[in-house]
Order: structure tokens, then C-alpha cells, then sequence
């Protein structure tokens, strides 16, 4: 369709080429869209930043590092400015390459060319502190981002809760979710499944619950495979009642227990000295279950 469109008298513009560069990335990679730029260029198109950062964002995915910086430098020369999002794609390709400390000062370079880090920059440090276990690193970050009057969002909590809850360390997520809360960062609905997963992988199934109450208030609600964890582990640990009642929400949205949740909560019940009340609730929802 390119040629055909001069012929159309459809004048092509940086959005046109900027659509057939992200396939040329995924189809040819780097240096075959590479050629694109120069065929832009060749049009009088004049690139965007959107451009610049599509093939940084190729360059280094595919570990060519040095290409990338090329790029940034191109993109000065042309009078294109780089932004949060340019150094963030740098960044993450130093951190892919196990060069963690040097993203870490491109990230202070910056304000040197004149681009303030923003919400972006520090996500990628994160994560690549949680992908070596680092939370004291992640939590650090957070402290930083605050200092600088950057407001974290609830997917940089999310890097920190997970990271926590990995490292089996789940009372001080449940403590960082409560931090989040009140500082004025809203959970969504993945900061309280990871938190609730993690609490199930750690057996605190207590916890767990407590998170379940708090995501079911929010308008949140775990996958089934979650309820069932949490169902035949409050089973297991003999709380009855909160076993129950767990059972009672899956019911409501037409989630089923597995057998071995099952047989988990009904052992729990039937060896309870006070499970009148509870033995009725179990009635009902194997009724419902069935």
C-alpha cells in the first residue's frame, strides 16, 4: 500500500510509517526497520519521538545496547527531544544485560539532557530489583520516588508486594498494601491477588482471609484457583467457619471447590466441637454445588 498511496494523493505522514515501523520491528527486527527510519527520512517525513523510541525499544531487546544510545544521539541531532519513556528502553536493556548500576545513573543522567525521571524510570529499576529477590532494593526506590514529589502507582506497589510475598515475607506486604492505602495509592484488583496468593503459598491463610475481606469490599474478587487454596487451607487448619464462609462466596459466583478442598473442609467440620451452625452452611453449599 505504500507506493499506491502518492499515486492516491494520500500524503503519508510520521503516524503512517510510525504503524508500519512497530511491524517491520516484530517481522524483520532492528535493522530491517532500521531501513524504514531511512526511508522516512528519504520522504521528507520527519521522525517522531514515538519512532525513535519504537526502535530503541528493538534495539535493545535484541542486545544491541550501543545501537540504542546511536539512536538517542540521532535523535538530539535531528532536533527530536528523547523522553522518560526513551531512557526507560534504555534502561531496561542495561538491566536485561545485568548492568543494574549503570541504568541506574542513566536514570540521574537524565536531568543532565534536560528529561526528568518519572514514574517509568524507577518502575524499571524495580523490577529488576524484585527479579533478584531485592525488596529492601525496590523499597528503597519507592522511598526515592517520594523524596523526588513522584507519586508511586499501584503497579510500583505491586513490584514490591511481590517481592515480598516471594520471599515468604507476607505480613510486611500486607503491610506495605496498607502503606499504599494510606498514602493515597488505590490497590487494584492485581495488588490484592498477588497479595492473597502469596499469603496461600506462605500458609498464613488467616492473612489471607483478612486480604480476601478487603478485596471483596473493593469490588475485587480472586481467581477460583485462589478460593479453593484458601478454602482447603483454612480447612486444614481447622478453622471452620472461615472455611465455610469462603465456600459461601465461591458459591455466589458459581466457583467450584476441588476434591480435595472438600474433603479438607468437611474433615475441618465434622471434628469441630461447635460446627452446628457450620455443618447446616456446609449442607447448603454442597447443595448448591451440586
Amino acid at each position: 500500500m505504500l507506493p499506491l498511496a502518492p499515486k492516491l494523493g494520500v500524503r503519508l505522514n510520521a503516524v503512517s510509517y510510525n504503524i508500519i515501523l512497530k511491524g517491520a520491528c516484530l517481522r524483520d527486527g532492528f535493522m530491517g526497520a532500521r531501513a524504514m527510519l531511512d526511508e522516512m527520512l528519504g520522504r521528507g517525513v520527519r521522525p517522531t519521538v514515538v519512532t525513535f523510541n519504537t526502535l530503541v525499544g528493538s534495539a535493545c531487546r535484541e542486545g544491541e545496547l550501543g545501537a540504542a544510545e546511536r539512536l538517542v544521539d540521532e535523535m538530539v541531532r535531528r532536533g527530536v527531544t528523547p523522553n522518560a519513556a526513551t531512557y526507560a528502553l534504555l534502561m531496561r536493556g542495561l538491566c536485561d544485560s545485568d548492568r543494574y548500576d549503570d541504568a541506574k545513573k542513566l536514570m540521574f543522567d537524565m536531568e543532565y539532557r534536560g528529561c526528568q525521571a518519572e514514574v517509568v524510570n524507577y518502575g524499571v529499576l524495580m523490577a529488576s530489583c524484585a527479579r533478584r529477590g531485592d525488596a529492601d532494593g525496590v523499597r528503597e526506590l519507592l522511598s526515592a520516588m517520594r523524596k523526588r514529589k513522584l507519586k508511586p502507582d499501584d503497579a510500583s506497589y505491586n513490584v514490591l508486594i511481590k517481592c515480598l510475598c516471594d520471599a515468604g515475607r507476607v505480613g510486611e506486604a500486607h503491610r506495605a498494601l496498607l502503606e499504599m492505602q494510606l498514602k493515597g495509592t488505590v490497590p487494584g484488583a492485581a495488588t490484592y491477588r498477588v497479595l492473597v496468593d502469596g499469603c496461600c503459598r506462605a500458609r498464613d491463610f488467616e492473612l489471607g482471609l483478612r486480604v480476601l475481606n478487603a478485596m471483596l469490599a473493593s469490588g475485587h474478587c480472586p481467581q477460583a484457583r485462589t478460593f479453593r487454596h484458601l478454602a482447603r487451607g483454612l480447612g486444614e487448619d481447622g478453622k471452620a467457619e472461615e472455611a465455610c464462609f469462603v465456600l459461601e462466596q465461591m458459591a455466589r459466583r458459581e466457583m467450584c471447590l476441588d476434591a480435595d478442598g472438600w474433603q479438607a473442609v468437611v474433615t475441618c467440620v465434622c471434628s469441630s466441637c461447635s460446627t452446628k451452625a457450620s455443618e447446616i452452611k456446609l449442607a447448603g453449599e454442597l447443595a448448591l454445588s451440586h
